[in-house]
This record gives structure tokens, C-alpha cells and sequence, in this order.
């Protein structure tokens, strides 16, 4: 063996080395791509999701008005004034339209919660990869080795 084999054989580890890392920097590139596309996405849903709920509260208040007036119309039609009992089923269409809101908001924001959830555990799973510049330190030591 002569004195070039150890260095050939420490420059073809280098040069696999260097090929590793740039297919890893490759596929992190991907990844983080495909993260970036994924982060948008769920930034899209929950816009949507927020302005369901927009609407939904829109829609309830708009509806409970409409109610409202129409008993108030129906009172004055039948000679009830708005006191006691009217003020009761005021009362009650009032408690009807807030227990929808709750409602709502519980569906949107357990949607919500799921959405991020998502996105944490993809993160997590994500940041658990190879890590390129510890595969080099690795393939370094070992091309000293063999100098050595």
C-alpha cells in the first residue's frame, strides 16, 4: 500500500460525505416547502373558520331580530303591552340566541384547537429528522480515522 491509498480512500469518504449532506439539505429544502405549503393551508382554514363564525353571529343576531320584532308586532296586534309576560319571551328568545352563540363557538373553536393540534404534531415529527451537519462531523472523524 502505498502512501496515496489512505488518501484516496479519505477523499472518496469526503466526496460521499458531501454528497449526503447536499441530498440532505435537498430534502429539507422539500420539507420545509412542504411545511411552508402546510402552514398556509391551515392559515387559510382558520381565516375561513373565522369568518364562519362571523357570519353564523351575523345571521343570529340578524334572526333574533327578526323574532323580536315579530313578537313586538304580534303584541301590539293582539293589545299586549311589552310588560310581564312579554318580557319573559323576550327574555327567552334572548337566552335561545346566546346558547346558539356558545354553541357555535365551541364547534368553531374545537375546530380550531384541532387544526393547531394538527400542525404541532407535524412540527414535532418534523423536527425529530437527521440532522446533515452531524452526518459530516461523523464521516470527518472517520476520514481522520483512516488517515490516521
Amino acid at each position: 500500500m502505498s502512501g496515496f491509498e489512505p488518501f484516496l480512500m479519505a477523499a472518496g469518504t469526503a466526496l460521499g460525505a458531501v454528497s449526503k449532506i447536499r441530498q440532505a439539505n435537498q430534502q429539507q429544502k422539500a420539507q420545509s416547502q412542504a411545511q411552508a405549503i402546510q402552514m398556509q393551508q391551515v392559515q387559510d382554514q382558520l381565516a375561513a373558520l373565522e369568518e364562519q363564525r362571523a357570519r353564523v353571529q351575523r345571521d343570529r343576531r340578524e334572526r333574533l331580530a327578526r323574532n323580536t320584532a315579530a313578537q313586538r308586532a304580534a303584541f301590539a296586534g293582539s293589545g299586549v303591552s311589552g310588560d310581564g309576560s312579554g318580557d319573559a319571551v323576550f327574555e327567552n328568545l334572548l337566552s335561545q340566541s346566546q346558547r346558539e352563540n356558545q354553541d357555535i363557538d365551541s364547534q368553531i373553536d374545537r375546530q380550531i384547537r384541532s387544526l393547531q393540534s394538527g400542525v404541532q404534531l407535524n412540527l414535532l415529527s418534523r423536527s425529530s429528522g437527521s440532522d446533515p451537519f452531524g452526518t459530516l462531523a461523523a464521516y470527518a472523524k472517520a476520514g481522520a480515522g483512516l488517515i490516521g
